[in-house]
């Protein structure tokens, strides 16, 4: 059985509309999965609208406050094609930023799927609350299996083929310790990065490429590799695609990461 599983931030910036005819390219009618991040209450109101997917959306779970900033009301949509059924769904209440995240258990052709997307706090604004909201993730991750993860980590700070030479940030004397237990050598699941996985048989051509590929560009042009699909055992990768150029062209500032997949 194959599965295409897609992550995207899409930016609060700019209008919704482009970014969902570009959407509507990539997705398929049958055995698909998207998650965005970044997504505003009104922006899900036009997705839920234009694409004939079943939808979970954390801001439903963990609502804004009355008094809370623009800040807790973006969101992660997960969407479903109408061929998959969901079981259960929830965000990690233990976060900092739950509805920064939000995961699902559903099943496709009798098959069970678990399935985690994410949106990393931000170094520069949130410090120490970013390290936290990873060590939450990292506990969750540890708690419970699953066959996919998808996330906008704003890390690390250099990318490499060789997972041990990764370098994170340093948030206030922490040394990259939470966000290298998600995603470095050390993490607290047994997923792996589905990119790396799918150039390993042309790893020659990455082994001094950093980053692997583009999904951001940060202030100075400074390319980085911040957008990820990590994928059980299981489930083979048959493609993995960093889609950065279209998706800016589309209103985004983050490539659509394109993944399929074959159990």
């Amino acid at each position: 059985m194959n599965l295409r599983v897609i992550q995207w931030n899409i930016s609060f910036l700019n209008t919704i509309d482009k970014k969902i005819n570009y959407l509507l390219t990539k997705i398929l009618l049958k055995k698909c999965v998207f998650i965005l991040e970044e997504v505003r209450r009104e922006d899900f109101e036009v997705i839920k609208n234009r694409i004939d997917y079943n939808f979970i959306y954390s801001l439903d779970i963990r609502k804004p406050g009355k008094f809370e900033g623009r800040n807790r009301k973006l969101g992660v949509l997960i969407g479903f094609s109408k061929d998959i059924k969901i079981l259960s769904s929830g965000v990690i209440e233990r976060s900092l930023f739950p509805e920064r995240t939000l995961f699902a258990e559903m099943k496709l052709d009798g098959i069970k799927i678990n399935i985690l997307g994410f949106h990393s706090l931000t170094g520069v604004d949130y410090k120490r609350a970013k390290s936290a909201q990873f060590a939450a993730i990292a506990d969750f991750l540890n708690d419970k299996q699953f066959n996919f993860l998808c996330f906008d980590a704003n890390e690390p700070k250099i990318d490499c083929y060789d997972i041990s030479k990764l370098e994170f940030f340093d948030q206030k004397g922490d040394k990259g310790k939470p966000a290298s237990l998600v995603f470095g050598v050390n993490r607290s699941h047994e997923l792996s990065d589905s990119f790396r996985d799918y150039i390993s048989i042309k790893k020659e051509e990455y082994l001094y490429k950093t980053p692997l590929e583009v999904s951001f560009i940060v202030t100075g042009g400074i390319k980085k590799r911040y957008d990820y699909i990590f994928s059980s055992s299981n489930w083979k990768v048959i493609n993995l695609e960093y889609l950065y150029k279209e998706s800016v062209t589309a209103g985004s500032d983050h490539a659509l990461v394109l993944g399929d997949f074959r159990v």
